[in-house]
């Protein structure tokens, strides 16, 4: 997972998507575009949900990335704490 997040984080900040200075808010926006590209696929192009689901994915990713919180661990612990309330 560790070299998806890396190499997703550095092909994005080549384009020029995202940098140092990124708000918060921007990638907020971002997010707001890709969830409702996926919106758009689940009620229009289902052929293409997956590919819109994994931009909302990587996207999430490279907040976390850019805040330098490691998302697999916080995925792990998210999982246990379900897990703990079955």
């Amino acid at each position: 997972m560790k070299t998806i997040i890396e190499t997703n984080y550095a092909t994005t900040v080549a384009r020029g998507k995202i940098n140092d200075s990124t708000t918060a808010a921007q990638f907020i926006m971002a997010l707001e575009e890709e969830v409702q590209e996926l919106i758009d696929a689940l009620l229009d192009d289902i052929a293409n949900v997956d590919h819109e689901l994994a931009d909302v994915i990587l996207v999430c990713l490279n907040m976390a990335r850019h805040w330098g919180i490691d998302i697999e661990d916080q995925l792990i612990k998210n999982i246990t704490k379900n897990i703990d309330r079955i």
